[in-house]
């Protein structure tokens, strides 16, 4: 049976669940779906595929490569919350999120984690309240699919 990119993104949820979120820590939720508000729950990070692609090769075993999309959102300034803190928070996410990939290169369930591009950083306006929003975009290797 082929791997599911959903075995993937959920471990890929649990590692971030534990280097986010947390006394001292800069996420309050880490969720492996879009939700359906962002007030309350942020600063957030969504773990959501993106595609995969699946190479078999003459006499060998296929190879997976699962893309994933990592959304962080952040609240801009609000009552006892700056723009600066925002942004604060968004980098310090970013950093954690960078070294959970750096230190899990291989795991159970994948061989290789990486950046496949630049992280974007949008400012996005939901219900009214506006937030940061960085998209990271990951792919993960498999050694099989």
């Amino acid at each position: 049976m082929a791997t599911n990119r959903e075995d993937c993104r959920d471990a890929l949820v649990v590692l971030l669940s534990a280097a986010l979120v947390g006394t001292g820590l800069p996420a309050k939720t880490v969720t492996g779906s879009k939700v359906p508000l962002l007030e309350g729950m942020t600063p957030m990070v969504q773990v959501l595929s993106a595609g995969t692609e699946r190479i078999r090769q003459p006499f060998q075993q296929g190879r997976a490569t699962f893309h994933l999309e990592v959304l962080v959102f952040v609240r801009q300034a609000m009552t006892g919350w700056t723009n600066a803190q925002a942004e604060d928070a968004l980098d310090r996410i970013e950093s954690l999120i960078a070294g959970v990939t750096e230190t899990n290169t291989g795991t159970a369930n994948w061989s290789m984690i990486n950046y496949t591009d630049q992280t974007t950083v949008y400012e996005i306006d939901v219900g009214g309240i506006a937030y940061y929003m960085e998209r990271i975009p990951l792919e993960v290797i498999l050694t099989r699919s």
